[in-house]
């Protein structure tokens, strides 16, 4: 599939120390899927941005004077709200962060590899939504999948995709014809799939429901699963219960 050039994501960064901003502009510098619009120094600056600007992405610290990221983000209107990576030296508010549907939360000194695994988990959060405004879906499951590779950004469409396989801190997405890898945990990426097109069947693999073909019996509760393409993947005994209760819908 050729790459697809798409928008960049709008983001905004907000951190009071100035080394931190300036090295990540560097670090997005040469991002083609995101670009920056605007700094700010401060929470209560960050708002008023914030509202001018009608960013995408907000790069956010939580430790700042006056309004804190925290303060900041209660500050937004729901309807007006744009996605947060929280980049911040303390890790004990990551909860609070994921309470709160942060994308990701960086704790500093982070590298560029790192950096990139959050901009894939907020693009994939980015096209969800646009695609729900553009279907007038209220439910965000996404449509396809955009992966970063070494040519540009490539689109798959979830009804092209036969299974999904985790890989340490990676997913495999298995098509008829090709295999892309996604830095994303299988988890999360489940979260973003309609569950009417796909069910779990392993802790590590998901399948497209009309993927499967059939299922043979093996020993100790667990099948094989068959696709269309003839590949077998084992069903285990803890997903049974709900792959019975999912596939026919």
């Amino acid at each position: 599939m050729p790459a697809t050039r798409v928008a960049p994501m709008r983001a905004l960064i907000v951190d009071d120390e100035p080394h931190a901003r300036r090295y990540l502009q560097e670090l997005l510098g040469n991002e083609t899927d995101v670009t920056v619009v605007g700094e700010a120094a401060s929470g209560t600056e960050g708002l008023d941005l914030l509202r001018e600007l009608s960013p995408d992405l907000v790069f956010l610290d939580i430790q700042m004077p006056g309004l804190d990221g925290f303060e900041m983000v209660e500050g937004v209107a729901a309807e007006a709200s744009p996605m947060f990576i929280f980049v911040t030296g303390y890790s004990e508010y990551a909860v609070r962060a994921f309470e709160i549907e942060a994308v990701d939360y960086l704790c500093k000194p982070f590298d560029k590899e790192r950096l990139s695994i959050s901009l894939e988990r907020a693009a994939q959060r980015f096209h969800a939504r646009q695609a729900a405004l553009e279907s007038g879906r209220d439910t965000q499951y996404l449509s396809r999948l955009s992966i970063k590779e070494e040519e540009g950004i490539v689109f798959v469409p979830v009804d092209r995709i036969l299974w999904i396989e985790a890989a340490n801190k990676y997913v495999v997405v298995h098509t008829i014809d090709h295999q892309h890898i996604l830095r994303q945990t299988i988890q999360s990426l489940e979260d973003t799939l309609d569950p009417k097109q796909f069910v779990r069947i392993h802790r590590s693999i998901l399948v497209r429901k009309a993927a499967v073909r059939g299922l043979h019996p093996l020993f100790h509760g667990d099948y094989l699963v068959k696709l269309s393409n003839g590949v077998e993947l084992t069903l285990s005994r803890s997903f049974r219960g709900t792959f019975f209760q999912q596939i026919g819908r």
